[in-house]
């Protein structure tokens, strides 16, 4: 595996592992399962960089494919958990919002590093790969941002422009 696919697959595990333990040790609904849900998503990114990586071995050139197979939708995952269930059982407060606050971070990490290697790659497949993983990891940052104000309600969460809020949390 070269170094920087190296990079990126540790860092995917990294994140895997942590979303699972913060997961297992969550008492919140709502940020178990959007953590559960980055794991997920997670684990996608990790065998892509792996199928990427046979790909190069066995040929010595980026497959053309590029991010296709990590493709997500983590707000629609949410919502659709959110909308099934109970308001009593999503549950509201502070519990766990210092997790989701981790996750952040670790998903800010992951969007540096993806950016980093776009700006870097000379290959236009390794290119749009990793395009397409910083434009998920903005997607996976934007909804732990969105849960993160829905567990502690700051007026930050009433404040922010409508398209930067999932409005349909507030129903």
């Amino acid at each position: 595996m070269n170094a920087a696919l190296k990079k990126s697959y540790d860092l995917e595990r990294k994140g895997l592992e942590f979303y699972i333990e913060s997961a297992a040790n969550c008492n919140n609904a709502l940020a178990r399962r959007t953590l559960f849900s980055l794991a997920q998503e997670e684990i996608k990114h990790m065998m892509k960089i792996d199928d990427i990586s046979l790909a190069i071995e066995g040929n010595g050139r980026w497959p053309d494919h590029g991010a296709d197979g990590t493709e997500s939708d983590i707000e629609a995952l949410i919502r659709s958990f959110f909308e099934n269930t109970g308001k009593e059982i999503i549950g509201e407060g502070r519990d766990n919002a210092d997790v989701i606050k981790k996750a952040m971070e670790l998903e800010r990490q992951s969007f540096e590093l993806y950016t980093d290697l776009q700006k870097k790659a000379s290959d236009g497949a390794e290119k749009s790969f990793y395009g397409e993983l910083v434009r998920q990891e903005k997607e996976h940052y934007a909804a732990l941002e969105n849960v993160y104000y829905y567990l502690t309600r700051t007026g930050d969460w009433f404040e922010k422009e409508e398209s930067n809020v999932w409005s349909w949390m507030n129903s």
